[in-house]
């Protein structure tokens, strides 16, 4: 029988640890090993090698990652401010990320750009090699995931050298990502299917992220099966841990696959990532928008959002239709409000307050 939890969040899984943990009699060690990989990690300027992570750190860390995934941003907070004192620099800096993102979730914008403002010091004066190579990858991922556009510089190839498997992996996600933002589809498509076929089933957290940002590409390019394809493939790996942070972060970018998918099939579900949308753009645009020019709303329901999103990209009144399964006049009459709210009377102004 499913607990008052469960109930709560559409069903899915609210455990406090993530099976995916345990893969292969794993433990905790299956997302250090991801992140940082070799067992040992750099305490000191030199480089010199200390002692594995405890038992407890390693459990620290992982459930930080699994709290996030599944939208608990509290409780990945929580986790992330136990490693925040770390000897270690590569955990401090990765425990500031996933501190940072946390609260920009949980609209605690004022912490999450003193965060950003300690790893930015921190990048200035890097205690190792490693440390220094996470905090130029960790760099590019925000500006991909905050769309900052220019700001968005490449990671300097000897970097890589420092990053574990699963790191690189999530490099070439962001990587799919920023081409995705400079509207090169196929290019980001590629990335994302070459990662795919070498993360295989030995990170399935990457690989989540791999089919959201395949089926965003594919989706532009009007490959609407393969779309549906990647992202039924991202929702089997999320549901049975409850991962739905990724459907909420790339929400916008994903145009209406969550509501295609979901909306009707899973009302629970969608309920669930559809408020988390709302909270999560929120704080979301409190970042973007001031380093921007391109100022993305908050006044659009997910759904308007969704629908939005795919006028915006050129589909007309019919592909929208036939996409949701609506008629054409339910369409007229979402994007009349949508019109209304943001204050435009025609579709070629959507574009300046919608994500790219």
């Amino acid at each position: 029988m499913e607990d008052k939890e469960q109930k709560s969040n559409g069903g899915l899984s609210q455990d406090d640890e993530s099976t995916l943990m345990w893969q292969f009699g794993r433990g905790p060690n299956a997302v250090t090993e991801y992140l940082f990989g070799e067992p040992s990690l750099d305490c000191s300027s030199d480089d010199k090698k200390v002692a594995a992570l405890s038992d407890e750190e390693k459990r620290t860390i992982s459930k930080m990652v699994h709290f996030f995934l599944q939208a608990r941003y509290e409780k990945a907070s929580a986790e992330a401010e136990r490693c925040l004192n770390s000897p270690y620099p590569e955990i401090r800096i990765f425990a500031l990320l996933a501190h940072a993102i946390a609260n920009v979730a949980q609209n605690n914008i004022e912490i999450a750009q003193k965060d950003f403002q300690t790893l930015q010091r921190e990048a200035q004066h890097p205690e190792n090699e490693r440390s220094a190579a996470l905090n130029d990858v960790y760099r590019f991922i925000l500006s991909v995931f905050f769309h900052l556009g220019d700001d968005i510089a490449p990671i300097p190839p000897n970097n890589l050298l420092y990053c574990s498997e699963g790191i690189r992996l999530y490099i070439m996600y962001a990587r799919s990502y920023s081409l995705y933002l400079k509207q090169q589809y196929a290019q980001a498509l590629g990335v994302a299917e070459a990662a795919l076929i070498m993360a295989t089933d030995r990170h399935p957290i990457i690989s989540l992220y791999l089919n959201v940002t395949a089926s965003m590409a594919a989706i532009n390019l009007s490959q609407f099966e393969q779309a549906d394809r990647f992202f039924l493939n991202a929702l089997e790996i999320a549901k049975p841990e409850g991962y739905i942070q990724p459907f909420i972060g790339h929400h916008g970018p994903l145009q209406g696959l969550v509501e295609k998918h979901i909306r009707e099939k899973e009302p629970e579900l969608y309920k669930l990532i559809a408020e988390n949308v709302v909270r999560f753009r929120h704080g979301w645009t409190e970042v973007h928008n001031p380093q921007s020019s391109n100022k993305v709303t908050n006044l659009l329901t997910p759904y308007e959002f969704a629908l939005a999103m795919m006028a915006a990209k050129g589909k007309t009144n019919q592909e929208i239709a036939d996409y949701f399964y609506i008629s054409i006049s339910t369409v007229k009459s979402y994007l009349s409000v949508v019109y209304q709210k943001l204050g435009i009377t025609k579709r070629s102004e959507l574009d300046k307050y919608l994500n790219k």
